[in-house]
């Protein structure tokens, strides 16, 4: 996704809440620190963070989170400005963007070590695996085009033109075969095709879309459209729009669980500092939860039971999506702008 300036009442909202838990040693985790992290990745409790940085101070790592105990683990070193990372279905894999210098990262999660940089399009901004592991998708925002990535060989493939300015992607639809691409300046979803590698008519959402994520049951696509404050269903069978939801300002990410208020499948959507519901049976908003932080990404646990929030000011905030109780921020540095949780390691 394509960043957005940092607001000033940052610094001020964190000290007002003294939520944030500071953890130091990011990179230089104890033997058993670092045994209790591989614990956790194997069984589906680490999560990663792409630590994209400043103008000033562009990042070049993604970070670990154990989920178990909160701490921050390893510091991956995988190139320059790290925008967006997805893990394959096996969790042994991620697969990071690093927009600053036009490639993906493949990096092993047992290991902590890059395997492997693969060239991209221009400006890779957003990256999604397919459902069987095979492929992943590349959103180039500076030369409209997603480049596929075989996981098998790890080469790269042709670029294929999309929208204007593509900033995120997500990977759904009958048999998990076609591709959403949100063209930020197009103010459209452009399909595409996995098994020819085709893009079809472009959809129209609303303004500026900004993430896409798929509903549990995999027919349909949840548009973040950034400008309008609204959330546009895309069915993927027929590839039409419903009508949008108003979320709130500025949505920026959206998480799907299986269960959520009142036991409906649930989106739950970052707008601003405050991270809302939105019932996918009924499409209507609940009371949102005050996160505190201005939200970049999100992401939900494996078991549904707990939201983590990237915050624009260098936390990763947990949200008990039961009781909407925050825990205590974790600092992770360099501007968060992606997180992922990946599946238990098999």
């Amino acid at each position: 996704m394509v960043l957005r300036e940092k607001l000033p009442l940052i610094v001020k909202v964190v000290t007002t809440l003294g939520l944030m838990s500071v953890v130091t040693g990011c990179g230089n985790t104890t033997t058993t620190a670092a045994a209790d992290l591989a614990r956790s990745a194997a069984k589906g409790a680490e999560a990663y963070v792409c630590n994209f940085g400043y103008d000033d101070q562009p990042g070049t790592t993604i970070t670990a989170i154990d989920l178990t105990t909160r701490h921050v683990g390893a510091s991956v070193p995988t190139g320059s400005l790290p925008s967006a990372l997805a893990a394959t279905p096996d969790g042994r894999l991620l697969v990071v963007a690093d927009q600053g210098d036009d490639n993906v990262a493949v990096v092993d999660t047992a290991t902590h070590k890059v395997l492997v940089h693969i060239p991209t399009g221009v400006e890779p901004d957003a990256v999604a695996v397919s459902p069987d592991g095979k492929l992943a998708l590349v959103a180039n925002v500076d030369d409209n085009t997603v480049t596929p990535v075989n996981l098998t060989t790890l080469r790269a493939g042709r670029p294929l033109a999309v929208g204007t300015r593509p900033d995120a992607v997500a990977i759904g639809g009958p048999g998990g075969r076609t591709a959403l691409v949100a063209d930020l300046e197009g103010d459209t979803i452009t399909p595409v095709d996995l098994d020819t590698m085709t893009a079809g008519k472009p959809i129209a959402v609303g303004t500026e879309p900004d993430a896409v994520a798929i509903s549990p049951d995999g027919r349909t696509a949840l548009v973040a459209d950034f400008g309008s404050g609204t959330v546009t269903p895309i069915d993927l069978v027929t590839m039409h729009a419903a009508a949008p939801v108003r979320v709130g300002p500025g949505p920026t990410s959206v998480a799907v669980t299986t269960s959520g208020p009142g036991g409906a499948p649930t989106a739950w959507v970052t707008t601003g500092v405050d991270l809302v519901p939105l019932n996918l049976s009924s499409f209507t908003v609940g009371a949102p939860v005050i996160v505190g932080h201005l939200a970049e990404a999100v992401a939900v646990s494996g078991d549904g039971s707990t939201a983590w929030v990237a915050g624009q000011d260098a936390t990763v905030t947990p949200v008990d999506l039961s009781t909407g109780v925050r825990g205590a921020s974790i600092y992770v540095g360099g501007r968060p702008a992606a997180i992922v949780i990946p599946a238990p390691r098999h």
